[in-house]
């Protein structure tokens, strides 16, 4: 049971659309786990239709097994919320409806656990009528990570998703985007905007983190990418820069969710599979020179990427195709190129160029940017007393 709100503790309701046991954590996950530090935080799964499980990898228990509340550490709690009703990315009708109902849920949840007047935190872009029907005098903010129209949702239509983000964007108190064109998107809808970029979980890097035996075997330097391989790798791009650099060994490590075949038979690269989150560090003590290879698009100019802060943190030098969230730092060993050639070219020189300096900077870099304060941040912004 939690304490009421009071002057020593501030309760922090997190809406996610993801699950708490997922592989791959974002900032879903890290902004509550950090804020748990200090405030009580009820973080509310991602809610299963009735069909999640015909379309992704969801087990049927999400289905039936009901609402389900379990305590992570002292101040974190893990809601399931009951099944809902299917296509509310297709029809806003339904996506109204399922807030309604997750509304009324979380009110009683509130009763029962003695939250009171909880501050509300969405990473779900239909959060309008939940902001409404939630019986809370907190402040109700959305946070965006992505351009969430450019997602191939199966069964969404673009015009719904795109009218129930700015319809919840209208009804927040506050809205914080994790990149500059998200924050302007964001800005023309709402006047009180924070830019908060991404972080990196540096207490999970050390100095001692051992790579595995997989990769202790692969020639030397390891090119490495760590993520999922999505539409949105160019994995062409890979391909060809494997080609020009065949001395170096590109190494891929994560879930393949899109063709792959221009990678396939080449003897400099590598697909491990996916890792679990706790190995990210020890995989990226392998690596020489950690890559973003993302293609030009909507989705990708908006993104700010988690991999980013993860190979600073690990002391690598980056080279990533160019995206506003990246910018080019000869101090930290980061730049940017969008041609094979130019790609291979960069990847080479910062090999080559690497040092002592340029590593103490990156570990500069990440105890400025850790998950720790950007949830200070947050609750500075939100105006949220300790």
């Amino acid at each position: 049971i939690l304490k009421s709100n009071d002057a020593a503790m501030a309760n922090f309701v997190v809406i996610s659309d993801a699950y708490w046991n997922d592989p791959f954590w974002g900032t879903q996950h890290y902004i509550p786990h950090c804020l748990a530090r200090e405030h009580t935080v009820l973080f509310v799964e991602k809610a299963t239709t009735w069909i999640s499980p015909l379309k992704y990898d969801v087990p049927w228990s999400r289905v039936f097994g009901g609402a389900k509340l379990k305590r992570v550490t002292d101040n974190l709690f893990v809601y399931t919320p009951r099944a809902r009703l299917p296509f509310d990315r297709r029809y806003r009708a339904i996506s109204r409806l399922n807030q309604e109902l997750l509304a009324g849920e979380l009110n009683r949840l509130f009763e029962a656990m003695r939250i009171a007047g909880p501050h509300v935190i969405s990473f779900d872009h239909k959060a309008a009528t939940l902001f409404e029907k939630l019986r809370t005098r907190g402040k109700k903010c959305y946070y965006v990570v992505d351009e969430v129209s450019e997602f191939d949702w199966p069964l969404a239509s673009k015009k719904a998703v795109v009218e129930d983000e700015i319809e919840t964007m209208r009804a927040a108190d506050a809205v914080v985007a994790t990149s500059e064109p998200l924050l302007e998107k964001s800005a023309s809808l709402n006047p009180n905007v924070c830019l908060l970029s991404h972080g990196v979980d540096l207490p999970s890097f050390s100095a001692s983190a051992k790579p595995p035996e997989a990769l202790r075997e692969i020639r030397k330097p390891i090119v490495g990418f760590l993520g999922k391989i999505e539409a949105w790798v160019d994995v062409d791009l890979v391909a060809a820069a494997a080609g020009l650099l065949p001395d170096a060994s590109f190494v891929l490590i994560g879930p393949i969710r899109t063709s792959v075949d221009a990678l396939k038979g080449r003897p400099n690269v590598h697909l491990p599979g996916a890792c679990e989150r706790r190995a990210v560090p020890a995989h990226l003590s392998a690596f020489s020179c950690g890559i973003i290879p993302f293609r030009p698009g909507k989705l990708t100019q908006s993104v700010n990427p988690l991999k980013l802060y993860e190979y600073l943190a690990a002391g690598l030098p980056v080279v990533s195709t160019p995206l506003p969230a990246v910018a080019p730092d000869e101090e930290l060993g980061v730049c940017t190129a969008d041609t094979p050639a130019e790609f291979a070219a960069q990847i080479e020189r910062l090999l080559a160029s690497d040092s002592p300096d340029r590593r103490e900077a990156r570990l500069r870099f990440s105890e400025n940017n850790s998950w720790r304060k950007r949830a200070e941040e947050l609750v500075e912004f939100l105006g949220v007393s300790a």
